[in-house]
């Protein structure tokens, strides 16, 4: 650990809108916290796989997703929130986001507060690959 972090602070990225590859209006868009281990986890799967796709960074506190469901830093405000504040809706011709397994609890409140269809993606990043191929149409 660095020496330079306070250990009560979580390690967090900025938030906001991460593009991977070259995506374009009928790319998927996903979601995940500003906590560093699994954004760069989350980047990652995501990169390995060569897909394109948009990923917004959720402000958490540094909270990952379980831990920050339960604690409530991550909400569907806070999802709804990030939507508009990225402009992500100018970029994607659909209105579809694929959230991690782990905040399938807030999925319907995500639908009701930003108006887009949730589709509940895998529990674990790894399989945001597989889950695409399978899964993701605009």
């Amino acid at each position: 650990q660095n020496i330079y972090t306070d250990p009560r602070k979580p390690v967090a990225v900025e938030p906001g809108l991460k593009e991977f590859g070259t995506p374009d209006e009928n790319s998927p868009v996903l979601f995940t916290t500003n906590f560093a281990l699994t954004y760069y986890t989350v980047a990652s799967d995501i990169e390995s796989s060569k897909t394109n796709a948009y990923l917004i960074v959720v402000e958490t506190e540094g909270s990952a997703v379980d831990s920050g469901v339960a604690g409530r830093k991550l909400t569907a405000e806070r999802v709804a929130d990030a939507i508009k504040e990225t402009g992500i809706e100018s970029k994607v011709k659909h209105r579809k986001i694929i959230i991690p397994g782990k905040a399938s609890r807030i999925s319907g409140e995500i639908e009701e507060l930003s108006g887009w269809k949730v589709q509940v993606g895998p529990r674990d990043s790894s399989e945001i690959p597989k889950y695409i191929i399978d899964k993701w149409q605009p």
